[in-house]
């Protein structure tokens, strides 16, 4: 190597050395002035942070009739047991309160969201409502199928009623809740009673004439739900199958009008999957 070449390299590496220096430099100002690290992931995260889980308890709050309070039964209404199975399946703790009751229509349960302050703190602190309402409000329609009959254009009048009322409802849970809690509405498998024993308190028209009833009303059910962003549960097809010729007499208290033990497991059972499915744990 030559003097000339010497001095040259020499000079070289002088200026790559200053670059390096000035290199660092701003490094040092960037990361001061924007917490940035000039790497070439450039991570918003630090390598080992994650997205913590929930932790704190669920809590399931359900409104509704005698189906969700439990009656016929001798058991845990539905409610209880789906907080149970999401309890056992994520090892998270569920606070259940059961704000249903016997006998319950749309219209009682419109009038107690409206005036009872405790109801609604109630919607604003749950993480999941399920709502199991309607059926009662049809009573009158099976008056008339009584005493004489009543086809689509006598009970149509009380199904479009009681979507109208629950549509008020779901409006008022979803004013009070949380925006993250997710809302859920149940279906029948039959609004009135079923299987054995409504074949035996009614004529033979009886089955074929309620399950008529009991699909329109679910329609209208699920409608309203999808229409509020709520997500409803068909109870229908997992007690009498898609075609509705399944019995679900094994499914029936002994007053053919509300689950047993088997059919309250059951509901309990595609409630909890339908509330997985929605990410709603947390």
């Amino acid at each position: 190597m030559t003097a000339g070449r010497g001095v040259r390299v020499r000079r070289l590496v002088a200026v790559l050395g200053w670059v390096s220096v000035l290199v660092l430099v701003a490094a040092a100002v960037l990361v001061r002035l924007h917490g940035v690290e000039p790497t070439a992931a450039h991570r918003s995260t630090p390598p080992s942070a994650t997205t913590p889980a929930a932790t704190g308890p669920l809590h399931l709050l359900g409104f509704g009739d005698s189906v969700m309070a439990g009656a016929g039964c001798d058991c845990d209404d539905f409610l209880r047991r789906t907080g149970d199975l999401l309890e056992r399946r994520t090892g998270r703790a569920v606070v259940t309160v059961n704000d249903s009751a016997n006998g319950e229509t749309a219209a009682d349960l419109l009038g107690d969201l409206r005036t009872d302050d405790g109801f609604t703190a109630e919607i604003g602190a749950a993480d999941v409502i399920v709502l199991t309402i309607g059926a009662n409000d049809l009573g009158p329609a099976l008056d008339d199928w009584v005493g004489d009959a009543c086809e689509r254009s006598c009970y149509d009048p009380e199904v479009r009623a009681m979507g109208s009322r629950l549509s008020a409802i779901l409006a008022i849970v979803d004013r009070e809740k949380r925006a993250s809690a997710t809302v859920f509405v149940v279906s029948y498998w039959n609004v009135f009673r079923d299987g054995d024993v409504g074949a035996g308190n009614y004529d033979r028209g009886y089955l074929a004439w309620s399950d008529q009833v009991t699909r329109d009303a679910n329609t209208t059910i699920c409608r309203t739900a999808d229409l509020a962003d709520a997500t409803c549960v068909d109870l229908y097809a997992p007690f009498k199958g898609a075609d509705g010729t399944k019995d679900p007499t094994p499914l029936l208290a002994d007053d053919g009008d509300h689950p047993n033990d088997a059919g309250t497991a059951l509901i309990a059972t595609v409630v909890a999957a339908a509330v997985e499915r929605r990410g709603s744990l947390g």
